[in-house]
């Protein structure tokens, strides 16, 4: 295996491999779960589109399969080239800054990950809340369910922030 790795990281050199990456490729092997959740999602509505899935559950949960799988190979590539970029690092055959650890006492994700947080959170609970509505005798739209899905990730958020504001002050008042 040793032998295999070398002569990949042999290639790899020779095409280029050793240069310093774009931030765009570096910030996709960081986000590897991420990134794969994003191109998941977009294939698995990708197949249900042309396929006309939204009307049939069972090529619904197809295109779901095929959504999953190109997530996984995408996670996949995602942590190859993590490591592919570690290695380098750790050789020294290329530098950039590692991330800086958070400021103390800040807990917070950063802006566009929260972002990303709320898509995929909305996204799942507009296929769930799709899925459940149905069972009902007129069954509930896309559209409705988007809707009440963008209801519930807003009352998560505030939620989210009424417990921080509570922790804050009760940290400031015992402090």
């Amino acid at each position: 295996m040793g032998s295999l790795k070398q002569t990949f990281f042999k290639i790899d050199r020779r095409f280029g491999g050793a240069e310093p990456p774009p931030r765009a490729q570096v910030f996709l092997a960081r986000h590897s779960l991420g990134t794969a959740c994003v191109v998941g999602v977009f294939f698995w509505l990708l197949f249900a589109g042309v396929l006309s899935a939204f009307g049939d559950v069972w090529l619904l949960f197809q295109s779901f399969l095929c959504g999953l799988g190109m997530g996984l190979f995408v996670w996949l590539l995602c942590r190859f080239e993590s490591r592919r970029q570690a290695h380098y690092a750790r050789s020294g055959g290329f530098r950039w800054n590692p991330p800086e650890p958070p400021a103390k006492g800040e807990d917070r994700p950063p802006v566009w990950l929260e972002g990303l947080q709320w898509i995929c959170v909305w996204a799942i609970s507009t296929v769930l809340l799709w899925l459940a509505g149905q069972l009902s005798d007129p069954p509930i739209s896309w559209q409705r369910s988007a809707v009440f899905a963008g209801v519930f990730a807003m009352m998560s958020w505030v939620a989210r922030l009424t417990r921080e504001r509570k922790r804050r002050r009760a940290s400031r008042d015992g402090s």
